[in-house]
């Protein structure tokens, strides 16, 4: 399988050198405009040339598209992605996202403005936790991921970035203000309001939200608040502060599987966190930052069956990053060092803490027909050792338009707490641990090429393969009960296409295709939540009135939700469609937008998961006021 895809890889690329006018001979006429690209503001100005000219396959959405789109949350924007898909899910778990049509690729690291979200009690991130409202930027990372990213992230990165972050504040601008209302099916309400306040060098951004959700199963209702504030400022001689702080309360019930013993609990979850980061310039060419935080969770479960438990998690952090730039040799490096606790006090399974350390030296390098990077990194745990962490990769530019980059990598893969003792809270009776886990061994590939037809129409095609040593599943006795254990030997590979398409000036389509196969190697089974084919294709009309409709095709091939590839828990295949309707107001002078969501249009039924389906048709009506 492997030698097919790589032989239609290298087909299409001779193909395409072949068919290009510019062709490869004239690259020496046009060296420099082949690193050329529109500039782009992520965390940083270092991170911006990282992007533009490194070897990794990053995807970017910016605060123009998520406004545009009208994204209501984060994971409705990261779910819009190529090859990215994410399943909501309630309380301190988090939502599962999977890149390149999931299984066996390791975990997906979620971080914001640099600091990791991730749990470790269960490896997940509460998504809606996150106000969509301060986000400047989203930064996908396909894997193999870079090193200076930090441990967790075998299966990609994802790095949210919110309003100004990293950038200086050159001007005083007007306070702005927000109000948006909707409401829709199952008794969905949400308020949010956000308020921008703009000083000579200083910017406080308020953000807050109360929604309301019944749900279509018994059980299924959410009531939930945010609020966040964000405070900016600018000192002497280029330095920046930012403070952060954040409160989310989640009271809602939790569904499990029927066939479960105690399928049904209740549930309170509250988290508080406070950051602060601090970037300054040591001079021209040198960039220091460091960025310090704290995460208070919270967790209060009834089980159907009257039990209650108790979670409690502090996670506490600091990270310091420094950043040479060398303009003349064109070289770049990044030295950085992360250190994290995190403590957890449950009733059930008790006390447990892991200490984490991490160092990572990075350097990136433009040669005359080449950019290559080669990252390192150490990593340690108190419950686990140390282990180490590698990534590199070239870029090679065909002509002005055309790119070959090529990345490998390694890295490890820590447990969480719930996969090593904790039972799962909901339904008790649903998962038990496995104090006996070992780490997994992720090793990555990925070769791809990008073609820009003009500014906007850009083709990407990708080769890729993720072998894991020691893969974490789990299994599901005739207990009903899933217990987690270690695959020898697993992996993944495929081909991704990727697609953006102007097609006029009113119509634009965003299309991507993954075919993938994957194998537990010790007994030839497809893994879990790994579908053969997965495919998103967007098409987004702009009507003479100015009205917006984006249309969203998305499916899945059947796929298995246990190892064994039992038919009775088979996730049969499925296409569902998504519709949104956006129309610009003026009311009272103040612009805005009315807006109509509608998802699985056709009320498609299918599953999510083995006794989880789908909600089917349900929609979103509402009203956003820019003051």
């Amino acid at each position: 399988m492997a030698i097919n895809i790589v032989k239609i890889f290298c087909t299409a690329l001779s193909v395409f050198i072949i068919l290009t006018p510019s062709g490869f001979a004239q690259h020496h006429q046009s060296e420099k405009d082949v690193y050329t690209l529109d500039e782009v503001e992520v965390t940083s100005r270092k991170l911006s040339e990282y992007v533009k000219n490194n070897p990794q396959n990053i995807i970017e959405m910016n605060k123009e598209e998520i406004s545009e789109r009208n994204f209501l949350e984060v994971g409705e924007a990261i779910s819009s992605m190529p090859g990215v898909d994410v399943s909501q899910s309630s309380g301190s778990s988090g939502a599962r996202i999977s890149i390149r049509g999931g299984g066996g690729s390791g975990t997906v690291l979620v971080m914001i403005d640099g600091k990791p979200l991730n749990s470790a009690q269960y490896g997940g991130v509460n998504l809606g936790s996150i106000p969509v409202e301060i986000i400047e930027r989203i930064t996908l990372f396909k894997p193999p991921v870079p090193v200076w990213l930090g441990p967790g992230g075998a299966g990609g990165v994802i790095n949210i970035t919110t309003l100004n972050a990293g950038k200086r504040l050159l001007k005083k601008e007007k306070n702005i203000a927000r109000l948006k209302l909707n409401g829709g099916s199952y008794g969905a309400a949400e308020l949010n309001a956000s308020y921008m306040i703009n000083m000579e060098k200083s910017k406080v951004l308020l953000a807050a939200s109360a929604s309301h959700m019944d749900g279509k199963r018994p059980n299924s209702d959410d009531d939930s608040q945010n609020a966040s504030i964000k405070y900016q400022h600018e000192g002497s001689s280029g330095k920046r502060y930012d403070l952060n702080g954040s409160y989310y309360h989640s009271s809602h019930g939790s569904s499990g599987p029927l066939d479960n013993p105690t399928p049904d609990a209740r549930q309170r979850y509250q988290k508080a966190s406070l950051d602060l980061q601090a970037n300054g310039f040591l001079n021209s060419k040198k960039e220091l930052s460091l960025k310090t935080y704290i995460d208070l969770e919270n967790l209060k479960d009834k089980s159907q069956m009257g039990f209650e438990s108790t979670l409690d998690v502090l996670k506490s952090g600091l990270n310091l990053e420094t950043v040479w730039d060398s303009s003349e040799k064109r070289l770049s490096k990044r030295l950085g060092v992360l250190f994290e606790t995190n403590r957890v006090d449950h009733n059930l399974s008790g006390d447990h803490h892991r200490e984490k350390a991490s160092m990572h030296l990075q350097q990136d390098r433009e040669f005359d027909f080449v950019n290559a990077t080669l990252g390192l990194r150490g990593d340690y745990t108190n419950d686990f050792g140390v282990f180490p962490a590698v990534s590199t990769g070239i870029s090679f530019p065909i002509n002005t338009d055309t790119i070959i980059k090529t990345t490998a990598g390694y890295s490890v893969n820590i447990p969480t707490f719930n996969q090593l003792y904790q039972p799962s809270h909901g339904s008790i009776d649903l998962v038990r641990g496995n104090p006996d886990l070992d780490e997994e061994k992720v090793y990555a590939f990925d070769l791809s090429l990008t073609h820009n037809f003009d500014k906007n129409t850009v083709l990407n095609t990708s080769i890729f393969r993720t072998e894991t040593k020691n893969l974490i599943t789990h299994i599901r006795g005739d207990d009903l009960i899933y217990r987690p254990i270690n695959i020898s030997s697993a992996y993944k590979q495929g081909v991704e296409v990727a697609f953006k398409l102007p097609v006029t000036q009113m119509i634009a389509m965003d299309m991507s295709y993954i075919y993938q196969e994957t194998e537990n190697e010790e007994t030839g089974y497809d893994l879990p939540y790994s579908p053969d084919h997965t495919f998103k294709v967007t098409g987004i009309i702009t009507l003479p009135s100015k009205t917006k409709v984006e249309a969203t095709v998305k499916g899945n091939s059947r796929q298995y939700s246990s190892p064994g590839t039992l038919q009775e828990q088979v996730l049969a295949s499925y296409a569902a469609m998504n519709i949104k309707i956006i129309h610009p107001v003026t009311i009272l002078n103040y612009g805005g937008e009315v807006y109509l969501h509608m998802d699985n249009l056709l009320d498609t039924a299918f599953e999510t998961h083995a006794g989880y389906p789908d909600d089917g048709f349900r929609f979103i009506a509402g009203l956003n006021i820019n003051f």
